[in-house]
């Protein structure tokens, strides 16, 4: 059997998942398709809003937010659609997940990456995260789970930009490129989005491409965040409410958000790279939230693709080097310290690192 490919729709409570993916239902493009829908709360999402046919099952989780459920309950899930997929009449081509609203969509990602036999058979084909142009800044400042969303994102849509002005969409996109420089950002009318224009991107780790165009896609991150960078700086989530729109904090910090860029022109050991990941693993754990890059392993005549959400990540081989080999790593997170990070991984363990807490 095929490996089935898996989008995560994601945004706060109102940014039109269930409206997109009404849209997207409408065309799938003659592909058999798996909606998983999870709503927060023990009441079902109302089943007329979900159109579905013959050809489409619909699996609904009711005991709880997406983030908050036990990862035993998303393996099952995945094994009852293995086992539709492998009895049933049909191929399943796909699997389209929406997240509750107050969700964050990293469990399902680690689930697939660290469990094997999910990782044979399915993978992330993108995380996109929808954002409300309009209410976005109010949603940003008060929930940690809107900048989870935006953090986690491979790609971000702007929905409701009709209710919003010029001033109010550039202001907004300002600040989410705050929380993640490395995003593509678009706006999308929900009357009109194509089921292309969301599903199959192979946005996550370029997997279903064969991590052939992994490299492309880090480029092509990087050149985003060189671009933002004068925008960028430490995403700060103040921890006490008050109106209008989120602003640097210099006090009442509550968590920060940070992105930077890795990159060595030399070749690292196995040994060097592992060692670091073990570090980031021990050290930053579930503030680790994003992390990817291209991997020049001395002796190895191949690019090594790193993909890691939290705690979980995947190494593996990516296609011949063409041209000059460099080590390229994205990494999204709270409270990072680049300079040990880098540290660490360039040159073996800074002594001030063991002093995080």
């Amino acid at each position: 059997m095929r490996v089935i490919p898996i989008t995560v729709l994601t945004g706060f409570l109102g940014s039109g998942k269930t409206t997109l993916l009404n849209q997207l239902m409408k065309n799938t493009e003659n592909e058999n398709v798996v909606i998983i829908v999870n709503e927060y709360g023990d009441v079902g999402i109302d089943h007329a809003l979900v159109l579905t046919n013959n050809q489409e099952q619909i699996f609904q989780m009711n005991n709880g937010c997406m983030c908050c459920v036990l990862r035993e309950d998303l393996i099952d899930m995945f094994l009852a659609i293995l086992q539709v997929a492998e009895k049933g009449p049909a191929a399943i081509d796909r699997i389209i997940i929406e997240t509750s609203g107050l969700a964050e969509p990293s469990p399902i990602a680690q689930t697939i990456i660290r469990t094997p036999l999910l990782n044979e058979h399915f993978v992330v084909d993108s995380l996109i995260t929808l954002v409300d142009a309009k209410n976005g800044f109010y949603q940003l400042e008060q929930y940690p789970e809107a900048i989870e969303q935006v953090a986690f994102a491979d790609k971000i849509f702007l929905t409701k930009t009709d209710l919003a002005d010029a001033q109010q969409i550039k202001s907004i996109k300002k600040e989410l490129i705050k929380i993640n420089p490395f995003v593509d950002i678009e706006t999308l009318d929900l009357e009109a989005v194509a089921y292309q224009d969301i599903v199959g991107l192979d946005l996550f780790d370029r997997s279903i491409a064969g991590a052939k165009k992994a490299k492309t896609d880090i480029d092509h991150m990087m050149n985003n965040f060189t671009e933002n960078r004068h925008q960028h700086k430490t995403y700060h989530i103040h921890d006490h409410p008050h109106e209008g729109p989120i602003h640097e904090a210099h006090h009442h910090i509550h968590t920060a958000v940070d992105s930077f860029v890795i990159t060595c022109p030399t070749p690292l050991s196995e040994a060097q790279v592992i060692s670091w990941l073990r570090m980031l693993i021990s050290q930053y754990g579930m503030d680790l939230m994003r992390y990817k890059g291209i991997l020049w392993i001395d002796g190895l005549q191949y690019q090594v693709v790193l993909q890691g959400v939290h705690m979980a990540y995947k190494l593996e081989e990516g296609q011949q080097w063409a041209q000059v080999a460099e080590t390229k790593i994205v990494l999204i997170g709270k409270n990072l310290p680049q300079k040990e990070i880098t540290e660490w991984l360039l040159h073996g363990h800074p002594k001030n690192i063991s002093d995080r807490k």
